[in-house]
């Protein structure tokens, strides 16, 4: 796999070589609410960021901030000053540096690589995961996800999934208390019918459960309820996990926070903790280390589900093409139209689209991750724009 040169090969400073140019930032405000066992985020800032080197674009997408529409803009692009001039591979490799000295956050270290990754392909004319060496490209399941805890309302987003040819698996967002997540289920169940995989995630809402024997008995009636897998039901140990495995029958385990970031995931893993192993955008940190865990995880037979981060825009088309290439059971990073239009409305050349039996599909492989956008039109409807030069 091509990763880039060593950080003292690239020396991290700038040549005589073409560089990048020019980073585009569009700030998107996602009004759609969404609720969690945490909390409830009124609206949502979303970044596409376009980086340019020679007539190349590499896109990636970042969710930067929740509640917060006056977003500074201008202060979280400081971080990105230093890349100007750099070569891509040079780029890549400060980008890691930063990352794994402590000065940028996972998200935005996973985000900016993903940019260059995209326009690193580009530049050789070649799909990056094929620069990557991932060989999937059987289509897979997409998962469409609900966020609503009054019932009526989640039943209202499962039609959209019906629309959307979306049902053969969907997540459902749970609250950690069973009065609520019961009945939920439940009419979930009863609406979408026997043959949908039904994911439950209550973001460790069921932490108040004084042990494992008590978190598996509510594990056990929301299985009965009608949920097939559960996601970060409290805050496990490794040693939590393969306990629980244990109690739970044929409920599928699906870790989370535990894989995050991604070096450390690695390091966390193994096969008795779970059925599925979920790698979670804006949380894995490095992309090199993202493919050796999803690796490892499909080396072991397990299952691995790509998440999302409430992604609406190019960050997408990454995530449903790493997922295809480690052959995922299903990613839950879709495009959402019906919460924000605004790449729909843009997006001029896709590698990866939705099928009628509701999985996504790699349509023609291009190179990078095969997006492009009409800028002239996203600079338009965007919120907030800044160009660094």
């Amino acid at each position: 796999m091509l990763f880039g040169a060593s950080l003292s090969q690239c020396a991290i400073k700038k040549n005589q070589q073409v560089g990048i140019k020019s980073i585009r930032l569009y700030l998107i405000n996602v009004q759609k609410e969404r609720n969690f066992s945490h909390g409830t985020w009124h609206n949502r800032q979303h970044l596409f960021l376009a980086l340019q080197s020679g007539n190349h674009i590499g896109w990636s997408e970042i969710l930067v901030a929740k509640n917060k529409p006056d977003f500074d803009l201008a202060a979280w692009s400081q971080q990105l000053l230093p890349l100007q001039g750099l070569t891509t591979p040079q780029a890549i490799n400060y980008v890691r540096h930063q990352y794994f000295s402590n000065n940028w956050t996972k998200g935005d270290s996973e985000a900016i690589q993903i940019g260059l990754y995209d326009l690193l392909g580009k530049e050789q004319n070649k799909p990056t995961i094929e620069l990557w060496g991932l060989k999937g490209r059987t289509p897979i399941a997409g998962i469409f996800t609900i966020l609503e805890k009054d019932i009526d309302k989640a039943i209202n987003q499962a039609k959209i999934a019906k629309i959307q040819n979306l049902t053969s698996h969907v997540k459902v967002k749970l609250f950690g208390k069973t009065e609520v997540d019961v009945p939920l289920i439940k009419a979930i169940r009863n609406y979408l019918g026997p043959n949908t995989f039904i994911l439950g995630d209550p973001n460790r809402g069921y932490k108040h459960l004084k042990d494992l024997d008590q978190l598996a008995i509510v594990l056990k009636e929301l299985h009965t309820a009608g949920m097939n897998a559960v996601e970060d039901p409290a805050d496990l140990s490794k040693a939590d996990w393969i306990a629980l495995k244990k109690k739970v029958g044929k409920l599928a385990l699906a870790p989370d926070k535990i894989m995050r970031p991604a070096h450390k995931g690695i390091q966390q893993f193994s096969p008795d903790m779970g059925s599925y192993f979920n790698l979670h955008p804006n949380q894995m940190g490095s992309l090199k280390e993202l493919n050796t865990l999803a690796s490892t995880i499909r080396k072991n037979d397990c299952g691995l589900m790509i998440g999302d981060s409430s992604l609406v825009g190019p960050a997408c088309t990454f995530w449903q093409q790493i997922a295809i290439g480690h052959g995922a059971s299903w990613v839950e990073a879709l495009e959402k139209p019906q919460e924000n239009d605004v790449f729909q409305q843009c997006v001029t050349a896709i590698s990866t689209a939705n099928n009628e039996q509701g999985q996504v599909v790699l349509k023609k492989l291009r190179s990078g991750f095969g997006l492009a956008m009409n800028e002239v039109k996203l600079k338009a409807l965007a919120d907030k724009y800044l160009e660094i030069l």
